[in-house]
């Protein structure tokens, strides 16, 4: 009697994690994406933040491309409110998904959202707090196959995507996007 040690196959353990992974990150863009709009960050109203989307002159997806270009890998990124005003917030990793966050910049690229076009003002992360949150983000990200502006636009349909940040759900990392619905 062979054991069950004796069959195992790294390749294939990969494979099936990885087809796992990318089945909850799908089915989890979908249970987030039909729940009634929630703060992104927690401490500003979902509400706040949707009223104002309207004034926006980029999309989420859009401002995940330009500062994929500009920054590198993005991590994160939400509308966010800041003394009134809708900015974009978008985390970047400047190595991207070949270096871990020890030999990575981790970076935020912020700015006017209502303005076109964005001009978002980089900040190199160097406090723990931002450190910790981002270095988490970038790990997860490069166990996915899928980049932040694809989650995007799995759900854009739905309304307006306003956050996607990669978290654990179970044992597999996937995408809380956060969205708008149509009627605002």
């Amino acid at each position: 009697m062979q054991s069950s040690i004796t069959d195992f196959n790294p390749a294939k353990q990969f494979a099936m994690k990885t087809s796992v992974a990318a089945i909850l990150t799908a089915a989890l863009l979908a249970v987030v994406a039909s729940f009634p709009a929630t703060a992104a960050g927690g401490d500003q109203s979902a509400r706040d933040i949707i009223v104002k989307l309207k004034e926006s002159k980029i999309s989420l997806a859009d401002g995940i491309r330009q500062s994929e270009k500009q920054y590198g890998l993005a991590i994160s990124a939400k509308f966010e409110l800041e003394d009134g005003a809708l900015n974009l917030s978008v985390y970047n990793a400047k190595e991207g998904r070949g270096k871990d966050a020890e030999r990575n910049v981790l970076t935020e690229a912020v700015g006017d959202a209502s303005k076109s076009p964005w001009t978002p003002k980089l900040e190199v992360f160097e406090d723990k707090k931002h450190l910790t949150r981002s270095t988490m983000q970038l790990t997860l990200v490069q166990t996915s196959k899928l980049g932040l502006a694809d989650a995007v636009k799995k759900v854009a349909n739905r309304g307006t995507v306003y956050s996607v940040t990669p978290s654990i759900l179970g044992n597999a990392a996937g995408d809380e996007v956060l969205v708008a619905p149509p009627d605002g």
